[in-house]
């Protein structure tokens, strides 16, 4: 067997191994942790992220082995980019303010981390097709391979013969087994192991008779053991199984599984794109000529009122509280419907129209603005009244729109991509505002 498939095999049965361990730990951060310190939890799930890594790495190391995966550097930089990205939130679970949403956040990171790493991103790397890669990562790869675990233990119990080409005196050659593997005898190596079983506890049992301090010792593990339930345990134990089934599922079906699929849709994706751009340009032109001057006549309109946070002075009629509150969450709404306006126009409009992608401009810088003002507004409000949780994520999500608005005037002067940037921000940006709180909130 070649040695490079002889070294996959071995990851392969590591990687097996791992996610019965990884599963039931797991399955315990949720029901056996309960009564411990915010530390220890903080500490437990940072050492499940380390494990989650360490398969993940395991697995990319499998496919090169195997040929099927030879990602390129900035492949590698955003898969890196991802694992130390989980490992902060995990971290950052200490504060406990954050400690549900970064969960959610660690969840979607693992399985997005995976898809990065074995390389089954649709466009190899983060794009605007992320809600297609999520369902790809979180349905699609591991229920189809939701078996694969059970098929995996059966190529270990009985793996394939070896196939070698045998030269043959005239020149010719004729395909046979190098070697017959007799299947393994599972009930005698169990009933064998149960013996050396009996006889280490009987060793055990005279070691300690020998010696005091080594009795101390022992007697602590038995009163440690005397603390599980074991029912608990089995429990434990029964509800992993789907989930290492699930995890298996991703990681070794990611590992395992050819990229066509990914490469196929991608294909289809980019060909059939230009069928979609059948908006005449002058409707589109008409429509975010509107949009802009909406926005401006608002703007004129409500001068006075919107920009007097930034002078630090409160509207007339308006506590601190009223004046950040009101309107906050209806500004987020309009920048978020200006990107999805931007999304229709690029998607169903054309690429070459310098007046389209003029007005766009305008409409992204539009965006700026309305995003700054909310941003001040809060600002306002937490230099009167402090942090608190809501409104420290209000201020991180207006800085993710802000930057988001600021990355699309580049991709439309420049034709960058700058999705995947905008993601890496946003990722960023929410750690480093999950480590403040446990300053100042």
């Amino acid at each position: 067997m070649n040695t490079d498939i002889k070294r996959a095999e071995i990851l392969k049965k590591l990687c097996l191994g791992s996610s019965y361990v990884f599963s039931y730990a797991y399955v315990y951060l949720f029901t056996g942790t309960y009564g411990f310190s915010e530390l220890f939890i903080t500490i437990y799930l940072t050492l499940l992220s380390v494990g989650a890594i360490i398969w993940l790495e395991m697995s990319m190391r499998q496919q090169q082995l195997l040929g099927k995966n030879d990602p390129t550097r900035s492949e590698l930089c955003e898969t890196r980019f991802w694992e130390v990205i989980l490992i902060l939130l995990s971290l950052s679970t200490f504060s406990g303010e954050l400690q549900a949403l970064s969960l959610f956040f660690i969840h979607a990171v693992v399985i997005y981390m995976v898809l990065s790493g074995t390389g089954h991103l649709l466009f190899r790397r983060s794009s605007v097709l992320l809600p297609a890669d999520m369902i790809n990562g979180f349905f699609v790869i591991p229920f189809v391979n939701f078996f694969r675990r059970i098929l995996t233990i059966g190529e270990c119990i009985h793996p394939k013969d070896e196939i070698v080409e045998v030269i043959l005196p005239d020149g010719s050659t004729v395909a046979g087994k190098k070697s017959e593997k007799k299947p393994l005898n599972t009930f005698g190596i169990f009933m064998v192991l149960i013996i050396i079983t009996g006889f280490f506890f009987a060793a055990l049992s005279n070691l300690v008779s020998v010696d005091n301090h080594f009795s101390d010792a022992v007697s602590s593990i038995e009163h440690f053991f005397d603390n599980v339930s074991v029912a608990d345990s089995i429990g434990r134990f029964i509800f992993s199984l789907p989930i290492g089934a699930f995890l298996f599922g991703l990681f070794q079906g990611s590992a395992r599984k050819e990229d066509t699929l990914e490469r196929k849709i991608h294909d289809k994706l980019v060909s059939f794109s230009p069928r979609l751009r059948f908006m005449p340009d002058t409707i589109l032109t008409i429509v975010l000529s509107l949009f802009s001057m909406l926005y401006i006549a608002f703007f004129i309109s409500q001068a006075s009122y919107m920009f007097s946070a930034f002078a630090g002075v409160l509207p007339e009629a308006f506590t601190a509280s009223e004046y950040a509150v009101s309107g906050f969450h209806e500004l987020i709404n309009v920048v978020l419907i200006n990107f999805a306006l931007l999304a229709t126009v690029r998607l169903f409009g054309s690429h070459d129209r310098k007046l389209l992608r003029i007005l766009s401009v305008i409409l992204m810088v539009e965006s700026m603005v309305f995003a700054t003002i909310s941003a001040s507004k809060i600002i306002l409000y937490m230099s009167r009244f402090g942090y608190t949780l809501s409104r420290t994520l209000g201020l991180w999500g207006t800085t993710v729109v802000f930057a988001g608005s600021v990355l699309a005037v580049i991709h439309l002067l420049k034709e960058k991509k700058t999705f995947a940037p905008w993601l890496w921000y946003s990722a960023g940006s929410y750690v480093v505002t999950a480590i403040i709180t446990w300053f100042f909130v």
